[in-house]
């Protein structure tokens, strides 16, 4: 999704800004723009409803989806047996139900889940300023999510509004589980040592330096990210890729009054939540 090159907010492909008029048009790339082959499987696809730079989501019978990676290579069935096993410990509401997980004859690893009902955070941010009630709502929705995913022993590493779904229902479900990492140790990991993964925008500081480092703290720092974008429609930090991971390490975002008009207990909370040494 792209966004305002002036105030950063989220906007969907050739959509002008409210505030500042431009249309933007995203950047796509090869994994995102190609066309998706249709796997083989014992049931009729009907529809292929998402596609990203790992895998493809492809509506199943009875409310379910099958998630297939694009790669046949052991790094992605790694990742993708990961992210069945930390469906399984988890379990819904905080995440998808598992249903099942396998290898196609080609190689790729694929989920069978629920499908997951609501509108992705990411939509709700390309449509406006958000409430700051309804922020707070969602906020302490995601929260009790993610303390069900710490709970069961894992940390996302990859929390961000396009990994999040809010249901009619007012609960958050976090999907994309695949950079899960086991807690506190997780000699298993599927992301070798030194490598960062993650998303440059939500990305804490000691995951910018080694993606195994990163714990149920660094969720709680994505989470204070998201939130803030939740409040003022933009990210703490914007720039470049250097520019983000400078940001991330060192410096402080601007304050939440001065973008919105927000209770003193939650710019604190964010505050806290952004901070460099917890």
């Amino acid at each position: 999704m792209a966004r305002c090159p002036t105030c950063h907010r989220r906007l969907v492909s050739g959509q002008s800004c409210a505030t500042h008029g431009r249309i933007v048009t995203q950047i796509v790339t090869p994994a995102h723009g190609a066309a998706v082959e249709a796997p083989r499987w014992s049931q009729p696809l009907t529809s292929c409803i998402g596609s990203g730079g790992f895998a493809a989501v492809w509506e199943l019978p009875d409310e379910r989806v099958l998630k297939v990676a694009h790669a046949n290579h052991e790094l992605a069935r790694a990742r993708m047996r990961r992210e069945a096993e930390a469906l399984a410990a988890i379990g819904a509401p905080a995440v998808p139900k598992l249903h099942a997980s396998g290898v196609l004859d080609d190689g790729r690893a694929w989920i069978a889940m629920d499908k997951v009902v609501g509108t992705n955070l990411a939509d709700l941010l390309a449509a406006g300023p958000m409430r700051i009630n309804a922020a707070i709502e969602i906020g302490d929705a995601l929260l009790a999510a993610l303390e069900r995913v710490h709970v069961a022993g894992f940390a996302h590493r990859d929390l961000k509004p396009d990994n999040l779904v809010h249901t009619k229902q007012g609960s958050v479900v976090i999907l994309d589980l695949g950079l899960a990492r086991k807690l506190p140790d997780d000699p298993d990991d599927p992301t070798r040592a030194g490598v960062q993964v993650g998303s440059l925008e939500y990305m804490p500081p000691e995951q910018l330096l080694d993606a195994a480092a990163a714990g149920a703290r660094a969720d709680i720092y994505a989470f204070g990210c998201v939130l803030y974008e939740l409040c003022t429609g933009r990210p703490p930090f914007i720039g470049d890729a250097g520019g983000l991971e400078r940001a991330h390490a060192a410096l402080r975002p601007p304050p939440l009054a001065a973008l919105a008009t927000v209770p003193p207990a939650l710019e604190a909370l964010v505050h806290d939540c952004l901070a460099k040494m917890p």
